[in-house]
């Protein structure tokens, strides 16, 4: 799979292509408050 650059608050973050923000976060250990409910 296709890996893009992604940088949040400073940070340098390699994920695959289609990975959203909340995730690519996350997988940093950057917190994002988020209200979601399925």
């Amino acid at each position: 799979m296709e890996k893009i650059n992604v940088t949040i608050d400073d940070i340098k973050i390699t994920v695959e292509k289609g990975t959203t923000v909340l995730e690519a976060a996350r997988s940093a250990g950057i917190y994002i408050p988020a209200l979601c409910s399925h």
